[in-house]
């Protein structure tokens, strides 16, 4: 009886060694791994700037030339990041930014002498406030970043400018977030007289697909 329990018990180990080596052979086909997946998606920001500050110009004088002046204009845009699935990506740069000039058939980009596009925390509420992101420190803490600016606007660019992007930016703070501010710059040198003038900003991001949560 004795030699039966033990044989009984030493065919169980025999068994449960067997089990053990077939999972670890099973999983050793998974432990490998993964090449890193670069790929494009794109954000789409409206910016809808009101022309307060134009009311003064008659609706004739569309894309006038202010007298003697430009027109500084600052803006902090809530924006919200539509794409479901950002979580699923890091170490976002900016790849191309454009923009374009949705409902005034009759002016152009002509009107800006100089545009700079920047998002931030919604937390951020002046420019002075701002602690841009470094490059050459990254893991410091950051609020802002700037993504793009387009300087010395030639004559007669038409109703789509595209920026020179800021390809150092790393942008996954706000993206992740979910919601962040768009902060526009721009330097008016003609006048719209459209209630607003409607800005689609179109981000295009070289992202890398996350392997770990």
């Amino acid at each position: 009886m004795r030699k039966l329990t033990f044989l009984v018990l030493g065919i169980a180990f025999i068994t449960l060694g067997c089990n053990k080596e077939k999972k670890i052979a099973q999983l050793h086909g998974n432990n490998v791994d993964f090449e890193e997946t670069q790929f494009e998606i794109e954000q789409d920001i409206f910016l809808e700037i009101p022309n307060d500050q134009f009311s003064w110009i008659p609706n004739w004088a569309t894309c006038a030339n202010i007298p003697g002046t430009t027109i500084d204009y600052q803006a902090f845009i809530p924006t919200e990041n539509p794409n479901p699935f950002a979580h699923l990506a890091e170490e976002m740069h900016i790849k191309d930014l454009t923009m374009v000039l949705t409902n005034i058939p009759d002016c152009s980009f002509e009107m800006i002498e100089s545009v700079e596009v920047y998002l931030c925390d919604l937390s951020v509420s002046d420019e002075a406030d701002f602690v841009l992101y470094n490059p050459n420190n990254p893991s410091a803490n950051y609020n802002a970043v700037k993504i793009g600016e387009a300087l010395n606007i030639a004559p007669q660019p038409g109703s789509t400018l595209s920026l020179d992007p800021n390809k150092d930016a790393i942008i996954d703070q706000f993206i992740h977030a979910g919601n962040f501010n768009t902060y526009a710059k721009m330097v008016f040198d003609k006048a719209f007289t459209e209630p607003s003038a409607i800005i689609k900003t179109t981000m295009t991001l070289d992202v890398r697909l996350k392997n770990e949560e």
